[in-house]
């Protein structure tokens, strides 16, 4: 099941703490999500890839035995999960999350150009969004980590 990620820094410049938005979208289920996100570009992108498993994890049945395409246009957050890039350090406190998940979910990621991705259709026409409180990121006991929930018609997270 192809499955598309996308997430923006919305500033000029992406490399500070500022809004931005984490999105995905799963066109065979019809399913699309955008919600706002305080962070620099890489956060936002890894944000948006560990939002979207997050949900796959609390949505098994939508899920079941797919296999899961999941499709970014962030060349270097794909090639950094693969290992074809070396990672920042930024990068090193998400990358074990998505390697943690990679335990659980049958899914793999690859790039394509954003003009395919459709988590990206419309993000610059939404009006402004409202950042979702903080999504926990810690790993140091995984099946401790807080379960997460997505209320789509609100587009916040709360745990469980």
């Amino acid at each position: 099941m192809q499955c598309f990620v996308y997430g923006a820094n919305l500033d000029d410049d992406n490399t500070r703490q500022s809004q931005g938005v984490v999105a995905f979208a799963v066109p065979d289920i019809g399913l699309m999500f955008k919600s706002g996100f305080t962070g620099s570009q890489t956060e936002c992108e890894y944000m948006s890839l560990l939002t979207f498993l997050r949900f796959v994890e609390q949505n098994p049945k939508a899920f079941a035995d797919s296999r899961l395409d999941i499709l970014s246009d962030a060349a270097a957050m794909v090639y950094q999960i693969s290992g074809k890039a070396p990672s920042t350090s930024l990068a090193d406190k998400y990358i074990p999350l998505v390697k943690h998940f990679q335990e659980k979910l049958n899914f793999s990621v690859h790039w394509i150009p954003q003009n395919s991705n459709p988590a990206f259709e419309g993000i610059y026409d939404l009006p402004p969004l409202k950042s979702a409180p903080p999504i926990n990121t810690q790993i140091a006991d995984p099946p401790a980590l807080k379960k997460k929930t997505i209320d789509l018609k609100r587009g916040r997270h709360f745990g469980i």
